[in-house]
């Protein structure tokens, strides 16, 4: 069995508030392996970009890494020095962040942008780096890369800001590269560009790729493997298509059937609120919210268990596709 490219083991990242302390990442494990892209999907505030900032070692104060091994080629990033781990980012690990208006910088052009990626990893002198980098413009897409090179970022659409920021993250051909929400904000027929895009660059050498959406739809269409996060957890982790033919959690079953599905009169959905951090429920953390909750799961919190590639955080997880399919 091929080893991970990537192994995020029991990562917690906590913040400290008035109210206490808040564990936005609580104990996420997975794997990214070579070809492969896993998809990271939940609610929004539910911890995945918080789990990759972590990873990258960028959690903004007053955040903290609390535990957990985030193991690259079995060399533990979390335990790095700080010059180690600045070679690496950006070089053999990239990350395509969420809202490029925000990541890019906009005293810049674009093309100083990309090219100062290749200027501290790959030693490139200013022409050089410039040449590549209209040559890494024309590999994502943008047309006529000679000119808008000098472009600012604000005189880019959101398609091509993204694209841009993707330019920059493949610039230094990463072994691992984790992406943000790359397709939010944008119209139908650029994200399922942008989509092609990072499906191709991943199925060029030995790459792997997390990709966090909210977006179930785009898990379906692009990730080999997904993770399910609930409130900082992951609560169910499986093949794609076995996620999406029997889910197991119930948190799942209900981000499925809230999907828009071609006529259906009615929208479902899961009743309740997400909990706060600061005050998470005792036991199951989606107990409140859960029709199948019994006494034991406001009592304590299920472990991820399962078999054979499929993980769960239930006590009664159930194959409930065929109910599915008759209330849809």
């Amino acid at each position: 069995m091929t080893a991970p490219l990537l192994e995020v083991r029991g990562l917690t990242t906590a913040f400290r508030t008035e109210e206490g302390e808040i564990r936005a990442v609580d104990g996420v494990s997975f794997a990214i392996t070579s070809g492969k892209i896993l998809g990271l999907v939940g609610e929004s505030g539910c911890g995945k970009s918080m789990t990759a900032l972590s990873i990258m070692r960028l959690v903004p104060p007053p955040g903290r890494i609390v535990s957990g091994q985030v193991l690259f080629r079995g060399r533990d990033l979390l335990t790095m020095g700080e010059a180690d781990i600045r070679s690496l980012r950006g070089d053999r690990i990239s990350m395509v962040f969420q809202e490029p208006m925000s990541a890019l910088n906009p005293v810049f052009s674009i093309g100083d942008q990309v090219a100062e990626v290749l200027r501290v990893h790959r030693g490139l002198d200013g022409k050089e780096a410039m040449g590549e980098a209209e040559r890494l413009l024309e590999r994502v897409g943008i047309p006529d890369p000679a000119r808008r090179i000098s472009d600012y970022p604000h005189q880019m659409s959101g398609g091509m800001q993204q694209r841009a920021l993707i330019a920059m993250a493949v610039a230094c051909e990463p072994e691992v590269l984790l992406a943000d929400e790359p397709t939010t904000a944008l119209d139908v027929t650029v994200q399922a560009q942008i989509l092609r895009l990072v499906e191709a660059l991943i199925s060029e050498g030995e790459r792997g790729a997390l990709l966090i959406t909210h977006d179930l739809g785009v898990v379906a269409e692009v990730a080999d493997a997904v993770c399910v996060m609930y409130a900082g957890s992951v609560v169910e982790a499986a093949p794609v298509q076995d996620l999406f033919d029997d889910p197991g959690h119930p948190y799942t079953i209900g981000l499925i059937q809230s999907l828009p599905t071609p006529g259906r009169r009615s929208f479902h959905a899961i009743p309740g609120n997400v909990p706060d951090l600061a005050d998470l429920p005792a036991g199951c953390r989606f107990h409140p919210r859960c029709p199948r909750a019994q006494k034991i799961c406001s009592e304590r919190e299920p472990d991820l268990d399962g078999t054979a590639g499929r993980l769960v955080r239930c006590f009664y997880p159930g194959r409930e596709h065929a109910a599915m399919k008759r209330m849809i």
